[in-house]
């Protein structure tokens, strides 16, 4: 059974003194320790949340930067290609009108030298048309 006397207060005591030499030396340096250590679990899942959301940040701005840039691209190449076609058809009617000037340039000249032909033959006409009525009746003709 157990007595009440002096070594129970004893006892006492000693566990008192333990309780408060462990709490100073042992319970409060290690929940100090898993204290910190939650801290720092929990700053890094924010910080890593932090980065995740810049990360994201970014990869948006790169996409839409990238589709700004294709846009741009394809308007730079569509007008590119307007204006290349512009200058072809200014090039092909600058031909086209050079090439209708020298057709009538061409006619003009064949013109003035079926005139000038015509003068010139005018006068033999006659004989030329004797000649050749000569020739088919095989007779002389008057």
């Amino acid at each position: 059974m157990i007595e009440v006397n002096f070594t129970l207060l004893i006892q006492i005591g000693n566990f008192l003194l333990l309780m408060f030499i462990l709490n100073k030396v042992l319970y409060k340096p290690v929940l100090r320790v898993l204290e910190e250590r939650d801290e720092r679990v929990n700053g890094g899942q924010e910080q890593a949340k932090k980065l995740l959301e810049e990360g994201q940040t970014v990869f948006a701005d790169y996409n839409l930067k990238l589709h700004n840039a294709k846009i741009e691209a394809v308007m730079v190449k569509n007008a590119t290609r307007k204006e290349a076609v512009d200058q072809a058809n200014e090039i092909i009617d600058g031909a086209r009108k050079k090439a209708d000037n020298i057709v009538l340039e061409v006619q003009k000249e064949m013109t003035d030298e079926i005139v000038r032909v015509k003068k010139e033959l005018e006068p033999e006409l006659g004989i030329m048309a004797s000649t050749i009525a000569q020739q088919i009746l095989g007779r002389k003709v008057a």
